[in-house]
């Protein structure tokens, strides 16, 4: 009859914890590290929703002003379409209108991205 012998071996299993995770770590996670600190120094910033809104209202008044000349009808009645200033306004908002809101809608993009590596650098991930 064969005897089957079972051996036990010790294996060492590294943990791959980072330091603040272990359970007797001092350390604050890497989102709670920048607490207290003195944010004074850095200047204030436009957040990417604010350039986003101005990027979409200053669409919505380009293509009104192109529609409004379309049809030649004034909707809030403060220049008539007779009036010597009517095409030189209406004019005026649609061609700076659509290059102003894609500029805008460029600068709303470059904030998010900028938002989201600062908060990845926080999180520890870059």
């Amino acid at each position: 009859m064969r005897q089957l012998k079972v051996q036990q071996s010790q294996v060492s299993l590294k943990e791959n914890y980072s330091s603040w995770a272990k359970p007797d770590s001092d350390e604050p996670p890497p989102w709670a590290s920048g607490e207290g600190k003195d944010t004074s120094q850095q200047g204030f910033e436009i957040p990417f929703f604010v350039y986003l809104l101005a990027s979409a209202v200053t669409a919505i008044a380009a293509i009104g002003s192109i529609f409004e000349y379309v049809n030649q009808r004034p909707a809030f009645g403060i220049l008539n379409s007779d009036s010597i200033f009517y095409a030189p306004l209406l004019g005026f908002f649609a061609f700076t209108g659509i290059p102003t809101s894609a500029f805008l809608w460029f600068k709303s993009v470059q904030a998010a991205n900028k938002e989201a590596e600062e908060q990845d650098k926080r999180d520890g991930y870059l």
